[in-house]
């Protein structure tokens, strides 16, 4: 998310032709293909919470499970992404991959650490936690 690339000149393969750019990178040795939609000619919005894309982060919120499988338990780590990409969450968290999960997991700020969290944790998991009407979560701060 967010690196900036150089395009060398119309896609090579042919899953891109006409669809895409090669582009080079500073961290490779040759152009990749990018599709278009992939692609933007102006910087992406910074990650929400001073996180950088690649940033290791630990979750810090209560143990969940979701419907997809995937499975977010007090302190495990991840990488970010980029901004979050869910309705709920956007500018309120980040988009992050976790080893254990599939899929990739949007995260509220309050849920997250780039530090080590103590050692003291939320009860194990045992079930998924209710949901909580209007997207919110238990232990976010509202205002009134």
């Amino acid at each position: 998310y967010g690196d900036c690339g150089k395009v060398l000149g119309p896609a090579t393969a042919a899953t891109h032709k006409g669809k895409g750019v090669n582009v080079m990178f500073d961290y490779n040795k040759a152009g990749v293909d990018c599709y278009l939609s992939t692609l933007s000619a102006e910087a992406p919005e910074p990650v929400p919470g001073g996180y950088q894309a690649g940033q290791e982060v630990f979750f810090t919120g209560s143990c969940q499970t979701f419907a997809s499988g995937n499975k977010l338990v007090y302190g495990d780590c991840g990488k970010v992404l980029g901004p979050a990409t869910s309705e709920e969450c956007k500018g309120k968290g980040v988009l992050v991959k976790f080893a254990q999960n599939k899929r990739d997991v949007n995260c509220y700020l309050y849920q997250l650490s780039a530090a080590v969290p103590g050692p003291i944790a939320p009860p194990p998991c045992s079930q998924a936690p209710e949901p909580v009407p209007g997207g919110y979560q238990a232990g976010q701060e509202v205002f009134f």
